[in-house]
Parts: C-alpha cells; sequence; structure tokens
C-alpha cells in the first residue's frame, strides 16, 4: 500500500529483463505514471486484446471521446456489440490515485447511455488506472455498498447529476435499483503488466529487450532455393582458393579443404535466420532488418578494401561481424558470434556483400 492509502503495484520484471538502455533505468510501473492519457488508453486496449481467447472477445475496439458515454474501450461479446453483451473498461490516468469521488460520475454514464440510446448495459464495467484509491477499491468489493454509495449519489445536487434531465435522472435511478453491482471492477497494475510481460509489445513499450531464447534450426541436408544465392558465393571463394574442380556444393562438401568450413557456414546462417524468426514472432516493428542495416553499414567498410584473394576479404568480415558494437538494439543479447557471422551470409543472399571481385556490393 503507497503513501496515504492508494494502492500501488508492486510488479516487477523477471530477472532476465532488464533495460537495454543504460541511461534509462526505470521499471515499467515508473514509465506508466509518465505517459499521456491517450497512450494509457491505448495500452489499455493492448492488454485487453491480449486476453480476447479468456473472455471471448469477438472484438475490442477504443471509443474514448467526448461522446464516448464512459466507454473507452469496448470488448464485445456478440454480434450485437453494444447492442448485445459486452465489457466496457474505462481509462483514467490521474497524477493522484482514482477514487470513489472520481468514479461515481463516470458511473453515471452507462446507465444514462442505457436510457437514452439503444446500448445495453455492460456486463462488466472496469476502471483501468496506474494508481486506485484503497476506498475505491474497497468499495467495488462490496457491490453492495457501491451500489448503496451510488445511489445517495444520484439524490445529491452534484453537477454530473444536475446535468441530467429530471426525465433521465430519474430512469438511471431506477435502472441503478434494479442493477447487480458486481458489474463494476478496478483492475490492478500489476495484474495488467502480468499479462503485457508476456506479449511482443512489452519489450517495444517498454525499451526493454524481448524474453526467451531463438528456435535453434537445423540445416537440412540438402540445400533449399532460400541458400542459393550465399553458396554460390561461397562456392566462388572455394574454387579460387582451392581448385576450380569445386562446382557444385556437393563437391565442396566432399573436398577435404572446403567441406568443415562450407558446414560451419551453414550452421551459422541457419543460426542468423532463428533470430530472424524470433525477432519477427517476439519484437514488434523491424528490429532484425534495423539490426542487419547497422551491420550492413559497418561492413560494407571492411569487404571494399583491397583483399589478395576472395578468401581473405570473407574471413576478414567475419571477423569484423564479431567486434561490432550493437548495444542499442533490442537484439543485442541474442546476437552471438554465429548469429553476427551467419547474417554475412545473408548478406551475401541478398548480394549486399560478395566476396571475390567483380561481384556487386
Amino acid at each position: 500500500m503507497g503513501a496515504e492509502g492508494i494502492a500501488v503495484s508492486q510488479y516487477v520484471p523477471p530477472p532476465s529483463v532488464v533495460s537495454h538502455n543504460r541511461f534509462d533505468t526505470r521499471t515499467p510501473l515508473q514509465q506508466v505514471f509518465y505517459w499521456e492519457a491517450d497512450q494509457w488508453e491505448q495500452f489499455t486496449c493492448e492488454w485487453v486484446r491480449m486476453r480476447k481467447d479468456e473472455f471471448g472477445y469477438l472484438g475490442v475496439e477504443i471509443i474514448g471521446g467526448t461522446n464516448d458515454r464512459g466507454a473507452d474501450v469496448v470488448a464485445f461479446m456478440s454480434e450485437q456489440r453494444l447492442n448485445g453483451e459486452w465489457h466496457c473498461y474505462q481509462c483514467k490516468h490521474y497524477s493522484d490515485g482514482l477514487t470513489l469521488d472520481d468514479a461515481l460520475p463516470e458511473m453515471i454514464k452507462p446507465f444514462a447511455a442505457a436510457v437514452e440510446t439503444t446500448r445495453t448495459l455492460p456486463t462488466k464495467y472496469i476502471f483501468v488506472a496506474p494508481r486506485i484509491h484503497s476506498r475505491l477499491k474497497d468499495t467495488v468489493l462490496t457491490p453492495a455498498e457501491l451500489k448503496r454509495r451510488f445511489l445517495s449519489y444520484m439524490d445529491g445536487r452534484t453537477r454530473p447529476v444536475a446535468a441530467l434531465t429530471p426525465e433521465t435522472r430519474h430512469a438511471v435511478r431506477e435502472l441503478a435499483a434494479r442493477t447487480d453491482f458486481s458489474m463494476f471492477w478496478t483492475v490492478n497494475l500489476d495484474e495488467v503488466l502480468e499479462v503485457y510481460s508476456k506479449s511482443p509489445l512489452f519489450a517495444s513499450r517498454f525499451n526493454l529487450p524481448p524474453t526467451g531464447e531463438p528456435v535453434k534450426l537445423i540445416p537440412p541436408p540438402v540445400p533449399g532455393v532460400n541458400e542459393a544465392r550465399y553458396l554460390k558465393r561461397l562456392l566462388d571463394v572455394y574454387q579460387e582458393k582451392f581448385g576450380a574442380q569445386i562446382a557444385t556444393v556437393k563437391d565442396a562438401f566432399e573436398h577435404p579443404a572446403s567441406g568443415q568450413h562450407l558446414g560451419r557456414q551453414r550452421v551459422a546462417f541457419f543460426d542468423a535466420e532463428s533470430l530472424r524468426m524470433y525477432a519477427r514472432e517476439s519484437v514488434p516493428g523491424d528490429a532484425y532488418q534495423e539490426l542487419q542495416d547497422d551491420v550492413l553499414d559497418n561492413l560494407i567498410e571492411v569487404a571494399v578494401r583491397d583483399f589478395p584473394s576472395g578468401w581473405e576479404r570473407l574471413q576478414a568480415v567475419l571477423q569484423a561481424s564479431g567486434q561490432l558494437n550493437i548495444s542499442g538494439s533490442l537484439l543485442a543479447s541474442h546476437f552471438r558470434n554465429s548469429q553476427r557471422k551467419g547474417m554475412c551470409h545473408q548478406l551475401a543472399n541478398e548480394d549486399k556483400l560478395t566476396w571475390c571481385t567483380g561481384g556487386s556490393w
């Protein structure tokens, strides 16, 4: 429990999850408190979408705005959408904890919408806020008390109540009196972050590296068409160094000098491909492409130097790849030496690197 009775999340990221930016040591919890209201709303929508299967949602949308009638994020449970069963997520991002006095005016809105429009009441109405005052949490946990407080509020003359027409005010109170107030919930920030931390969006949203490890890919016995270009580049190197008798990949594997080398390069290529797949599934955006572009910018300066042979150019580039400083990438912790060498072959596979003279860069 935080100061002044405000419930504060105790969420702590897994030990393996640390900021990749050494100048920003803020936890996700700390970062959230500095967001703008629209960032919080988008974050809430993303979190709700992560729970679609759990709750059987057919769709999740942001409605938030001046005429949202208390529905910032809505989740539909039937094709009837707001005319059927649905859940409402009310997003509040205040510098202080969300209080009961903050919540009561918002609670009028779903009832007024049900009275004045064709909307049904949501079966769940959830307040989502970084900080929630303990008094609000305690009251929501006792639906009968929450209902009593709301009906008493409707009998008062506060501005939100006075803004209703007498007819609407009476209808809202009557509807509320017939309603089970267990529809109202609050959610703790640590619960939100626990779900969110399992998403690929977590790393991007909070400036953290992705969790988990790439799945190891084993090179197939027979090279596929996806390997054709970089293997041709390697064959050029082997022919130049060991002799023209190495005309095919099979020849290169059978040659006593090039066979083991070629095997290692194929393992490295597939290690890099596994990292590419991992990035696609675990990191939003183009983190792998950005990393590859940065690597190429550095390695091309090595590759364009004068070398007596393609073999020496290849070895120089592979060695340089292991010395690159790529600490700014979300993938830095996974970019091991084998993946670095494999990326060189990926770049050769895309005609961005070549080893023997006469090729294009």
